[in-house]
């Protein structure tokens, strides 16, 4: 049975797209991006962090697997040998979105196939990296579909929109689920709290299931020319202007993921914080950050994406670096601040490195491009966030008194990310001017 017949037989398949349904396309992909992140919300940060703890994970551990989605994009540069071919993406995007959020509900089945800590590990870091590559290989696809439906002059405004309604949907049901999650922990039911939020995500991924199937696609442009491994490779790399992209990710990721990781392990572990303590600080992210996203695309529209691409990062670094002043005694006062300075940097990050990608790259062989970027950015990440690992094993017994607080592995991992950030934002200011410079150039 080949593709395109099983994919009729799921409904997914579909005549070509008329102007009269691009408006309720776009709508459906605002409600997708609600069910689509109250999945990830469910299956990762503290609720993962959580879980796995439950299983028997270290602090290490945790960071690496909180970090695997980084190396499962690795896979997105070879996805453009299958996808480049399609003039129809929709059925496969759709079969695997359900494939891997399906497989991130059933991880809650673990501990009744084994009572070994290790193996229980072992398969759910497995199952998290495989529904994870399963993303990575359509994220490129799905990126191009549906800046397929958005005009670019409305880009700023309605991915600031979409990411409000994104936002405020995940702040809701994070505090729902956390206020639940709680309530089982002091009832020594742990387990069956877990059980109730991966089943309610398993609810979620039926629901965005039928609302994906129901968006449509317009025609792909197919790349006129063979593909392979070295092709995938030299053809961004080519390309002078997509290269800086590519920079600006691997640099990116290198200072970010250095810490990114450990902060919910620092909450859940470190501080040994409520997780209704934690979703009700996520909300306040999630709040800001869904406010400012509509800011910041209008910013966009003034004054590019590389002008919100640096000042968000600016403030992401003073959020990393605050982070080191955050303990048992001063958690109920800083991290609210700093929550609220964190949403507005994320808000414009997520937003400006999305759209700066598609800015620079060629139409035709678009998920080539994009692929590529993510795939080196997602190594970098990874690589990084081995690092911070390695460096929170090193530094497990070191106390370092600076007076005004004492740093333990985390709080100086915390303090070297923002470090890096920081100098990452003074760098990326100076080069985009530099590039700009060029342009002008006759």
């Amino acid at each position: 049975m080949g593709l395109r017949c099983f994919f009729n037989k799921l409904g997914i398949t579909e005549g070509a797209i008329t102007d009269e349904n691009f408006e309720l396309s776009r709508r459906r992909f605002i409600i997708e991006g609600c069910l689509a992140n109250a999945i990830y919300t469910l299956t990762s940060g503290a609720f993962l962090v959580g879980y796995a703890s439950y299983l028997g994970a270290s602090d290490q551990f945790n960071g690496i697997l909180v970090a695997l989605p980084l190396l499962a994009n690795i896979i997105q540069m070879f996805s453009p040998l299958l996808l480049e071919k399609l003039s129809r993406r929709k059925g496969l995007i759709v079969a695997l979105c359900l494939f891997y959020r399906t497989l991130l509900g059933l991880m809650m089945f673990i501990p009744l196939i084994t009572d070994s800590k290790q193996l229980r590990l072992i398969i759910l870091a497995s199952m998290y990296f495989v529904a994870y590559c399963a993303n990575g290989f359509l994220s490129p696809a799905a990126g191009s579909w549906i800046i397929s439906l958005v005009h670019e002059r409305q880009r700023g405004r309605y991915f600031g929109v979409r990411d409000m309604c994104i936002l405020a949907t995940a702040a809701v049901l994070s505090l729902v689920m956390g206020r639940v999650l709680d309530w089982f922990k002091s009832n020594q039911l742990d387990y069956l709290g877990f059980v109730v939020v991966f089943s309610v995500a398993l609810v979620i991924t039926a629901l965005n299931f039928l609302t994906l199937k129901s968006i449509k696609e317009p025609e792909v442009t197919v790349l006129n020319r063979d593909l392979n491994v070295k092709r995938l490779i030299s053809i961004p790399l080519k390309d002078k202007q997509f290269r800086k992209v590519v920079i600006l990710n691997i640099v990116w990721n290198l200072c970010v993921q250095f810490a990114l990781p450990f902060f919910s392990v620092y909450m859940v572990n470190g501080l040994k914080l409520s997780y209704t303590y934690i979703m009700v600080v996520g909300i306040i992210l999630s709040c800001v950050q869904s406010y400012s996203a509509r800011i910041w695309g209008k910013i966009s529209e003034r004054k590019g994406w590389e002008f919100t691409t640096v000042a968000s990062m600016a403030a992401l670094g003073i959020v990393h670096f605050t982070w080191i002043f955050i303990n048992k005694n001063t958690y109920f006062f800083i991290i609210p601040f700093v929550q609220v300075l964190a949403g507005i940097g994320w808000a414009g990050v997520n937003l400006s490195l999305f759209n700066i990608q598609f800015k620079y790259a060629p139409q035709e062989g678009r998920t080539i491009f994009v692929g590529f970027n993510a795939a080196l950015a997602g190594g970098a990440g990874f690589f990084s966030a081995l690092m911070g690992s390695v460096l929170v094993g090193v530094l497990s017994r070191v106390k370092l008194d600076i007076v005004v607080t004492v740093l333990d592995n985390m709080l100086i991992l915390f303090g070297i990310s923002g470090l890096m950030i920081l100098c990452c934002a003074a760098f990326f200011s100076w080069w985009f001017k530099d590039i700009a410079g060029e342009n002008k150039q006759p």
